[in-house]
């Protein structure tokens, strides 16, 4: 018979007690009693999905569609009735008693075989629509392989900081699995009524330990105590296909697959696998699909052990997640094949276990790393709930962080996935223009080109940019103050032919759209058009040059900001704080103000974001691989006050809060320099 299954291997350290299952390759052995406040020492386990096969006599199904589309299991014997094809073993018992009753009568009487062609069609057309091929009905067993400071794949994946966006409340992540414990102090709260296909009961009865293992992955609870998920406000249904032995049928898992889809779930989790092919479970992840489901299923853990094809990783329905370590390198139990779609922490990962409500396990394999990206795949639907399954695939995919040889891979697929970028793109914003310091000007979304400086030579570099209030222009600045004015954007003036003591590296533009201000490096301030001065610093020794400038909504004040995070404030721009005196990490680079004028925020070269008087959306500092994309450059708000993008010097505009995120290639082909919002 099939067989679809984990083994997992482990080293306990303080623990308590150790309960080892015996798989075809490996076995498992749960850390118990860990707390916050303890050690968690290092025990280890790794999940290797295997198979094997079953004799002859091994138990059928196949899947009935009825004229609704809808999907049904049926479970039948292994000895196939005399004359029949398999295609017409399973239909609805009404249609083929009847069906076959009549037209075996019928052929008897007439002496031909149209009693049998018209019995099989009256059965199949007073039945079921649709019957599949049957199949041998295999077995499957996981893939398996307070401490939330222990726990590295927070970080690395990104969680910490996609949480200010979403924690996943509203979503259900199907668990299909070995049960998950309801009881778990992690998991109290967290876990709906399921189904348990292996004996009765409602999914809850974990006596493996695993489904608790990778629902702690998910949905652990921020309560304090031991682990947290990385979509810690979702909810679980538990679908027990697996047994004691981690050892269930992959007709369970085909009918677990349905009711997931039939009961509210928007993510599915296999942490499962073998390596024969099952239509079956094949047509269940399409009927998921087509409602709206996502499923991930775990790569498998045997690239040491031939590297076989897995199943039902391998079906293009299912999102295949590979493992890597705590340094991005693969793991080197992750089976690797063009099917990978993406990698996610998979090798010393913290979480739940099943034996006892106060239990945790380290443990490693693919097992471990599909619900990672099972919980970004939560989060993604918590931002989106309208989102289709293909497009849950497509941000998870285009947001990953890649790793190995650029572009995909069969090691990493499209990359470690990554929370941060997954939940970003709200519903705001109708664009935007990067500008690079080469004076090229890139649109993204309803911004339109007008114009740049990208054919022309120029004798110093472009700082600085404003749009004009329509949207329908923009102007473009160059270090030596000059100004270049496109679409209905009006020259207003500019520095040539004058002195400059430092460099203008900032320039913003009055909400009338009838003028701007430029301000230099030593915080000399120049204003054209209706822009009135209201102070600066020319003249005064600073201990760090100034950076960036943003005006009051009222346009009769301003602040600009110093590289060290020192505020100063003219005209009606109110002080709210500043960062002078404290000890950065990286220098500051860029200001905003909110549109309502009560407060600004400030962003670091790598990416910090410090908000006085607005709302705190997230950082770039804390996303995982935001070192790739570059420095920290600018930051822009929202006129809602809700969301701001932050650019980085290739030309990436990452979306906080409800800023709607833009497709596009961002390379300019110098480094990015500015951003301007379309209105």
């Amino acid at each position: 018979m099939p067989q679809i299954g984990h083994a997992t291997r482990s080293h306990p350290y303080l623990s308590r007690q150790i309960r080892a299952f015996a798989c075809s390759l490996l076995a498992v052995a749960p850390i118990v009693g860990i707390t916050s406040g303890e050690e968690p020492g290092a025990a280890l386990g790794k999940a290797l999905a295997t198979t094997t096969h079953a004799s002859s006599q091994a138990r059928r199904w196949a899947l009935e569609r009825t004229a609704d589309g809808h999907l049904r299991v049926h479970r039948f014997a292994a000895s196939e009735p005399s004359g029949h094809p398999l295609s017409k073993l399973v239909t609805n018992e009404t249609g083929n008693q009847s069906g076959n009753q009549s037209g075996n009568q019928s052929g008897n009487q007439s002496g031909n075989q149209s009693g049998d062609q018209t019995g099989d069609q009256t059965g199949d057309q007073t039945g079921s629509t649709q019957i599949s091929a049957t199949e041998i009905d295999g077995k499957v067993r996981a893939t398996t392989d307070s401490a939330e400071p222990q726990q590295w794949a927070l970080s690395a994946v990104g969680f910490p900081a996609a949480w200010p966006n979403t924690t996943g409340a509203g979503v259900i992540v199907a668990v299909i699995d070995t049960g998950v414990r309801k009881t778990h102090v992690d998991l109290a709260g967290a876990v709906l009524p399921g189904v348990d296909y292996t004996a009765a009961g409602d999914g809850s009865n974990d006596q493996n330990g695993h489904g608790t293992h990778v629902a702690g992955i998910i949905a652990g609870r921020r309560n304090g105590v031991g682990i947290v998920g990385g979509a810690p406000s979702v909810k679980i249904l538990p679908l027990r296909v697996l047994d004691a032995q981690g050892s269930g049928s992959t007709a369970d898992v085909a009918d677990a697959i349905i009711y997931a889809a039939d009961h509210g779930a928007r993510v599915i989790n296999m942490s499962l696998g073998g390596t024969d092919p099952s239509e079956g479970m094949q047509q269940a992840m399409q009927y998921a699909n087509s409602q709206g489901v996502v499923v991930l299923a775990a790569a498998g853990n045997n690239a040491q052990s031939g590297n076989p094809t897995m199943y039902p990783s391998s079906y293009a329905e299912a999102i295949a997640v590979a493992a890597v370590d705590q340094h991005n390198n693969h793991a080197v139990f992750s089976s690797y094949a063009s099917y990978v779609d993406v990698a996610a922490p998979g090798v010393g990962i913290l979480s739940a276990w099943g034996t006892g409500d106060h239990d945790y396990a380290y443990a490693d394999g693919t097992s471990m790393a599909t619900p990672a990206a099972a919980a970004v795949a939560a989060l993604i639907v918590a931002k989106n709930p309208t989102m289709s399954a293909t497009q849950i695939r497509a941000r998870l995919e285009s947001t990953a962080t890649d790793l190995g040889a650029p572009g995909t891979d069969p090691y990493f697929g499209h990359g470690l996935v990554n929370a941060a970028l997954a939940v970003q793109g709200g519903t705001e914003g109708n664009g935007y223009w990067v500008v690079g310091t080469n004076g090229r000007v890139r649109a993204f979304g309803n911004a339109h080109r007008y114009g740049d400086l990208s054919r022309s030579s120029q004798r110093s570099p472009v700082v600085a940019s404003a749009a004009t209030k329509s949207g329908l222009g923009y102007w473009l600045t160059t270090a030596d103050g000059h100004v270049h004015a496109y679409g209905d954007a009006k020259f207003r003036g500019d520095m040539r032919k004058k002195h400059l003591w430092a460099p203008i590296v900032a320039m913003v533009p009055t909400h009338s759209g009838r003028g701007y201000i430029m301000v230099a490096q030593d915080g000399g301030v120049f204003t054209f058009g209706d822009a009135k001065f209201r102070g600066s610093t020319g003249g005064i020794r600073l201990r760090s040059p100034i950076v960036d400038i943003a005006i009051t909504p009222s346009d009769r004040g301003y602040w600009f900001v110093a590289g060290d995070g020192g505020i100063f404030s003219y005209g009606d721009a109110k002080f709210k704080g500043s960062l002078g005196n404290k000890h950065l990490w990286k220098p500051i680079v860029s200001i905003t103000a909110a549109a309502h004028g009560q407060g600004y925020i400030l962003v670091a070269s790598d990416g910090g974001i410090f908000a006085f008087g607005v709302g705190y959306h997230g950082s770039l500092a804390t996303m995982p691989g935001a070192a790739t994309y570059g420095a920290g450059v600018r930051v822009r708000v929202l006129p809602s006050g809700r969301g701001y993008y932050v650019l980085t010097s290739n030309g990436t505009a990452f979306a906080f809060g409800t800023a709607q995120r833009f497709a596009g290639s961002p390379g300019i082909g110098a480094p990015a320099i500015d951003l301007m919002l379309a209105n």
